[in-house]
């Protein structure tokens, strides 16, 4: 009941706000950015701690202009995910470039599924506007939400760009039934967070910090010889975002175990590098760091 009700007087205003205007919605990002980090601290220690620990040679002067910049493109994505309840497929394709993805395309068209592996950097929700730009279907693997009509709402508004939006529980099943009946199909992955140590099968680095890495990606496209591609999302203005494509495998059970995984992690760094004030600092990469080495 209680869920049903937070629903209810939850949605009406994420419709309100989602109809306003780029330029208001900015604006007021741009506000909550300054209340987020000089007034309430959201998470402050984590994100400092977190870029200090990733860039161990910073400056206070270069820490303090990575953790502003953060939480502007934090507060940014947070306006674009509502605004993005109600913006147009030709909306999404605006604001969301696609370079190169003809590769991606030319592998499904060959009849081979692919593996679509990104990082928590940029805008990774407004991903669904990549169901826009192929004649297969794209299905994003996500954690399912606990209130189920809140789950059941994103599900029906990703939808309306063709995107399917599959459950960790249900992705091996739903892969594995795929292949019998024979249906080539896209699969994104976000695969830069931390697993539980229990399910922990890899050691490796990331950003020289011996971290245990998620590797249900690279297992699943070994398993089905599916090709990886990796996808680096750059930040051109507020709102406008770029994906491009590199070829991480083309036959995947045909690489070295945890290569595939090693590889996504290489390239996801270097994208982070790039754009560190748009990475996804809040969340606790390195919770689980060692002191060994690899």
């Amino acid at each position: 009941m209680w869920a049903l009700i937070l629903f209810v007087a939850i949605i009406p205003w994420v419709y309100l706000w989602s109809v306003l205007p780029f330029r208001f919605l900015h604006a007021f990002s741009s506000l909550l950015s300054k209340l987020f980090y000089g007034v309430f601290n959201y998470r402050k220690p984590l994100v400092e701690s977190n870029i200090k620990k990733a860039f161990p040679d910073i400056s206070k002067e270069e820490l303090l202009s990575i953790s502003t910049s953060f939480y502007t493109h934090f507060t940014d994505l947070l306006i674009e995910i509502v605004k993005g309840v109600t913006m147009s497929n030709s909306a999404f394709k605006k604001r969301f470039k696609v370079v190169n993805f003809e590769e991606i395309e030319g592998v499904l068209d060959s009849g081979k599924s692919v593996v679509l592996m990104a990082a928590h950097l940029n805008n990774w929700e407004w991903t669904s506007a990549l169901a826009l730009y192929t004649r297969h279907p794209f299905y994003a693997i996500y954690q399912r939400l606990n209130n189920n009509y809140f789950d059941a709402f994103m599900r029906k508004n990703r939808a309306r760009t063709g995107l399917h939006l599959l459950p960790t529980y249900q992705t091996k099943a739903t892969i594995e039934r795929h292949q019998k009946e024979n249906k080539v199909a896209l699969y994104g992955f976000l695969s830069d967070q931390s697993p539980t140590l229990k399910k922990a099968k890899l050691w490796t680095t990331f950003f020289d910090r011996y971290v245990p890495a998620h590797t249900g990606a690279e297992e699943l496209a070994r398993k089905h010889d599916m090709a990886v591609f990796y996808m680096h999302l750059e930040k051109v203005k507020r709102s406008h975002y770029k994906a491009t494509f590199s070829l991480i495998a083309a036959n995947a059970s045909q690489e070295e175990e945890f290569e595939i995984t090693k590889k996504f992690l290489r390239l996801a760094e270097q994208s982070v590098r790039k754009q560190p004030q748009n990475y996804l600092w809040t969340h606790r990469r390195f919770k689980h760091e060692s002191g060994k080495t690899a």
